[in-house]
């Protein structure tokens, strides 16, 4: 009988494979004594995608390849679900590199705290130094000292006191911590805790991190970040090559169909609030030519 691999790994691809190589190798390097397999999943890319990859990753039988004819978002990696069979589930990001041990401390981690529901890695830049790319669970709290009244309020009356706890400002990255919406480029999930799919497809673009942890709290886990873990990440590396209008769009877009799905009850006022805030914004970008902090 085939032994069921200790994790399935999947990377998704959206025209960043020159550094789609460097990802998978890292990957290849660091996974001694698990059990796995890998799902690379190419979003339609416009820059070569598979094309870029050597002979030797091609025919890894660890390896299964998949090219979308359309980009269908981050829901792409619903479709890792039908080829894998792993325990846990591990997302990296094309553009990270992933350190060694990393994903055998992800692994040890998941086993030894069935409370825990994801752990992500301790995030670096390029230069080595931590990325803060941690935050709290999105709530309308939490939305509300986001807008530029909520941060006009929060500076001047709280000391910035949401704004820094909200981004997790002083994280001791150094022992295992607690974070509740940490970044996907390096990240383990336990697939039971996930249920039928991982990403909502109904979700448009942002916010899908959010609503898979919120999902993962709402059943009763918890998420760490393991130090032991550790993963370079080149953030946002595809995501800089979109427009600005677009990306604007798509997160007044995708933040209501969170806040709808999460808190419907009181999602009238907050589509006023999201609106108000969006309309406010538009205007200090019209006349500064610069992009208020969120």
């Amino acid at each position: 009988m085939k032994e069921v691999p200790d994790i399935s790994i999947v990377v998704l691809n959206w025209n960043t494979s020159d550094l789609l190589t460097g990802a998978l190798d890292s990957i290849v390097s660091t996974t001694q004594g698990l059990n796995y397999d890998i799902v690379v999943i190419d979003n339609a890319s416009t820059d070569g995608g598979f094309e870029r990859l050597s002979g030797k990753l091609m025919n890894d039988p660890h390896f299964t390849f998949i090219q979308n004819e359309k980009n269908i978002g981050w829901a792409a990696i619903n479709i890792m679900l039908e080829n894998t069979s792993g325990k846990y589930i591990v997302t990296v990001d094309p553009d990270a590199i992933v350190h060694p041990n990393a994903l055998q401390a992800l692994f040890s981690f998941m086993e030894a705290n069935p409370e825990a529901g994801a752990a992500t890695a301790k995030l670096l830049n390029s230069d080595g130094s931590l990325q803060m790319y941690y935050r709290k669970l999105m709530t309308p709290s939490e939305f509300f000292f986001t807008t530029l009244f909520g941060r006009f309020f929060d500076k001047y009356f709280l000391g910035l006191r949401r704004f820094k706890s909200y981004r997790y400002n002083g994280l001791d990255a150094s022992d295992v911590v607690e974070v509740e919406q940490p970044a996907w480029p390096c990240l383990i999930w336990r697939r039971e805790a996930l249920g039928a799919y991982i990403v909502d497809a109904n979700i448009p673009f942002y916010f899908l991190d959010v609503d898979m942890s919120k999902r993962l709290y709402d059943s009763g886990y918890h998420i760490y970040l393991v130090p032991d873990a550790v993963a370079t990440h080149l953030k946002s590396v595809s995501f800089s090559r979109t427009k600005r209008d677009w990306k604007q769009k798509e997160y007044y877009r995708s933040l209501l169909v969170y806040l709808r799905k999460y808190y419907p009850l009181i999602f009238p006022a907050l589509w006023l609030l999201v609106q108000s805030d969006r309309l406010t914004r538009y205007l200090v970008f019209l006349l500064t030519g610069h992009e208020p902090l969120r």
